[in-house]
This record gives structure tokens, C-alpha cells and sequence, in this order.
């Protein structure tokens, strides 16, 4: 059974998205490459959301940011 989408919890970017091509949890490059910002604005984007730290690496959910796109229309 398709479901359409009917709120806003349940929009999405489209498939031809940048961030589709990318791994579940991203890094600063992602960031960097997908956003065309730099090195120092990546680590504070990723600091403005909520992420985690595995090791010495810091990663960002990939609906995380997606959903702060779709609900805010931009990130911090």
C-alpha cells in the first residue's frame, strides 16, 4: 500500500539529492562537499546539531540534517 505524503513530518528530498548519495552518518567532508563550505563551517554545523562522537571522529545523522533543511529551510 503507497502512502502519500500528508504533514510536513513526512516530506523528503527528492532522490536526486546530494544527500542521498551519502552514508547514513556524515562527516565534516560531507558536509564540506555537499554544502560547499569550509573545513572550520562544516565542524560548526555539525556542532549546532545533534551528533554524535565515535573515537575522535564527529558524525551527523544524514535525516537529521535533512529534516532541519525541509523544517527550517536552511541550517544553523
Amino acid at each position: 500500500m503507497d502512502r502519500k505524503p500528508t504533514g510536513p513530518t513526512e516530506r523528503s528530498l527528492s532522490d536526486t539529492s546530494p544527500l542521498c548519495d551519502r552514508p547514513e552518518w556524515l562527516g565534516p567532508r560531507d558536509i564540506q562537499e555537499v554544502f560547499g563550505v569550509g573545513r572550520t563551517k562544516s565542524y560548526q554545523l555539525i556542532n549546532a546539531l545533534p551528533h554524535i562522537r565515535v573515537g575522535g571522529l564527529l558524525r551527523v545523522n544524514r535525516r537529521t540534517v535533512q529534516k532541519e533543511l525541509l523544517d527550517k529551510g536552511r541550517l544553523p
